[in-house]
């Protein structure tokens, strides 16, 4: 594996000469060196452990650490062994054998030796995650690619080892496919893949995962201390096959609601060596002489935001989720929304400076995938929307009136009211939230909707808010969990607690979308081919797309389409890529972590340094040019041995 020191090197080259003792931060070891201790605020708690059952980026953040992978990405996104050292692949595509790495071990949360890792742990993860019983919400991932995954999922088979996964040997495991897959190996780094021991699984119970003694672990960290709603302790585990690579010895967090806020002044006070830099807060770092070349730039991900509107509402009576409901199913009012959105203006509380940085047109970011060189977003039908711009209010204005003809007609009454919550713990979020009210209510008039702006809990918000229903309007996102677009399609898939748009009334949606107007004029209409609402026309060009595995061109251009599809009738409003954390002064390294647009690769801390002093953002922009050229080295690296 390749190693970092040269980014180190670039790095301290690279930082200011302020010392952290000067300038209040929090890295310093007692030789003045920089501490192998990194210590955090953290607003938003994990609520279990258990890798095999969550879909949730803040549990993604701890189980990577604890738990490896039979695949990794390096510093520039180039797949290497992890847990496995070499794979092959059957000539039809169909088996994938990967021999498993000598001597990696499991350990309990105080360091004991619990078991040797072999290939069964990999079945028994598989096994779990394929159990209905378990409600694992990454079960769909590999049922769409695993033999008999579904089959055993769905009772029609009983016996687990008929899944296609077996332990061939104790250090050789083998995975059957439903059919070729390209993408298979990228699959590997995500939580559904991981390995469990089924001795400790039996040992525990219902009680996996917990805790952190309800956990092994054979990553680079041992969680220590898990203490919800309080602190976690997470410790450098010195038997990790890679532990060389592995800088920081201690990650110590502490939960606190008010993170985004104590954070700042913590950092100058020597408590934490990390801190959001929050919009209202960031002008005055700027011109500080003694703060302004600690900020930089937070790094942009692969999650992308978009707004959704809910078909299945549960409010609170008070916001008329019956009236709410005719107008939801109307697409001139969904339109009038969505062309009503200034999405610059949304996105100052983010990013005040650049507010284009991160914003999106489409819910698949540019640069995720492409085919001979054409980007994705420009494939099919999302082409156009990607080089339209999606703010037009002329265009608002005019299915507004549309939708006040319509709706009326309907029986609903004005002006609709629209619940918009936010979770407080995500920094920006309730600020966009109040920016978009007043600036779509200034545009379309509050004779026409009246948006209530509304904190939701900071714990357990997705289960309190999204899934329940309790909104109108909200802003969602999802992350790619391998290198696919079908991955982006999930979230409209049914059966997802993602606004239910299958549950539309508005059944005459599609004809416009299936047949031409010379069609429709001619008076051209097969019944067999209208079959009703968005979510099952959507599934239908999905499935074109999961169909089709051989030719990437036309498996793509059917992902385009389907995407498009969803933004053209505005079940979905584009936003921005993840850009939550804004701002920061950090002591922690950046381009010299593991780095994936999907799976958990991105959040180790393998292989990151605690520095002596923060870097700036002209340091930081600096580093990422350089990055960027050494990334596409190696990526042309790899191709050429591939």
């Amino acid at each position: 594996m390749k190693r970092t020191t040269r980014w180190t090197a670039l790095l301290l080259a690279g930082a200011m000469t302020l010392s952290l003792a000067a300038c209040g931060g929090g890295g310093e070891g007692g030789d003045g060196q920089a501490s192998t201790t990194f210590r955090e605020l953290y607003a938003s708690e994990a609520t279990t452990l258990n890798y095999l059952v969550t879909s949730q980026a803040t549990e993604f953040e701890l189980c990577a650490n604890f738990v490896d992978t039979l695949i990794q990405y390096d510093e520039f996104g180039v797949a290497h062994g992890g847990l496995a050292t070499d794979w092959t692949t059957s000539e039809d595509g169909l088996t994938w054998t990967f021999t498993l790495r000598e001597g990696v071990k499991w350990y309990r949360s105080d360091g004991s030796e619990y078991a040797d890792l072999t290939a069964q742990d990999f079945v028994t993860g598989l096994q779990y995650v394929c159990d209905p019983a378990n409600d694992s919400k990454t079960f769909d991932i590999v049922s769409s690619v695993v033999k008999n995954a579904q089959e055993y999922y769905s009772g029609a088979i009983t016996d687990p080892n008929e899944i296609g996964v077996r332990a061939v040997d104790d250090m050789t495991v083998e995975y059957t496919l439903n059919a070729p897959t390209p993408y298979f190996l990228s699959m590997l780094s995500y939580v559904c893949f991981m390995p469990v021991n089924a001795d400790f699984l039996a040992e525990v119970g219902d009680r996996f995962g917990t805790s952190a003694d309800t956990l092994l672990y054979n990553g680079a960290y041992i969680c220590q201390e898990f203490n919800p709603q309080e602190s976690q302790l997470w410790v450098k585990n010195p038997n990790y096959w890679n532990a060389d690579n592995v800088y920081i010895e201690r990650i110590e967090r502490t939960y606190n609601t008010e993170a985004n806020k104590l954070a700042p002044d913590m950092y100058k006070q020597g408590s934490v060596d990390q801190a959001k830099i929050p919009a209202e807060l960031l002008q005055a770092w700027l011109e500080d002489d003694s703060t302004k070349d600690m900020v930089r730039p937070t790094r942009s991900s692969y999650y992308t935001y978009w707004w959704l509107f809910n078909f299945d509402p549960k409010m609170d009576e008070a916001f008329e989720p019956d009236n709410w409901k005719i107008a939801v199913n109307n697409e001139a009012f969904r339109l009038s929304i969505a062309y009503g959105i200034d999405r610059q203006k949304a996105e100052y509380p983010y990013e005040p400076y650049n507010t284009e940085a991160n914003l999106i047109r489409t819910i698949t970011p540019e640069g995720f995938v492409d085919y001979n060189g054409v980007d994705y977003t420009q494939m099919g039908d999302l082409a156009e929307i990607s080089n339209t711009d999606p703010f037009n209010e002329e265009l608002a204005l005019q299915y507004k009136e549309q939708a006040v003809e319509e709706l009326t007609a309907a029986g609903a009454t004005f002006p609709i009211k629209i619940l918009m919550p936010y979770n407080p713990a995500t920094p920006y979020w309730g600020e966009s939230c109040q920016i978009i009210e007043q600036q779509l209510e200034s545009l379309l008039g509050t004779d026409y909707i009246d948006i209530t702006v509304e904190a939701g809990p900071s714990t357990n918000f997705l289960a309190e808010v999204r899934k329940s229903g309790e909104y109108s309007l909200m802003l969602c996102n999802w992350g790619p969990d391998y290198a696919d677009p079908e991955t982006y399609s999930d979230p409209w898939s049914l059966g997802y607690t993602y606004s239910w748009p299958e549950l539309t009334t508005q059944s005459d949606l599609l004809t416009g979308y299936i047949y031409t107007e010379e069609d429709m004029a001619a008076g051209v209409f097969d019944e067999e081919k209208f079959i009703g609402t968005p979510e099952t026309v959507y599934i239908k060009m999905v499935q074109e797309g999961k169909d089709e595995k051989l030719d990437i061109e036309k498996r793509y251009t059917a992902f385009a389409n389907a995407e498009a599809f969803l933004i053209k009738h505005a079940i979905v409003i584009p936003f921005h890529r993840q850009a939550d954390n804004g701002y920061v002064v950090s002591d922690l390294s950046v381009f010299d972590r593991p780095f994936s647009p999907f799976g958990v690769s991105s959040y180790r801390y393998e292989g990151a340094h605690l520095l002596e002093t923060p870097i700036s953002m002209d340091e930081y922009y600096a580093q990422y040019e350089q990055w960027e050229t050494d990334r596409q080295a190696a990526l042309e690296a790899a191709a050429a041995e591939s």
